[in-house]
């Protein structure tokens, strides 16, 4: 029985460690598409820049 719930909650942990891994790549990338519309939005007015050029300005 014992040995049964150590599996069980080691199946748990390591679905939980994935969907967090997940999640923290998720939020790396909606953090990056915040900079790049921040970037857009100091710029509104002045000439147009590439994607890259602008990751580029404000990192």
């Amino acid at each position: 029985m014992a040995k049964a719930l150590e599996r069980a909650i080691g199946r748990t942990m390591q679905q939980k460690r994935q969907q967090l891994c997940e999640i923290r790549e998720e939020v790396e990338h909606l953090l990056d598409y915040l900079d790049v519309l921040e970037a857009c939005a100091k710029d509104a007015g002045k000439p147009r820049l590439g994607h890259d050029e602008l990751k580029k300005r404000y990192r």
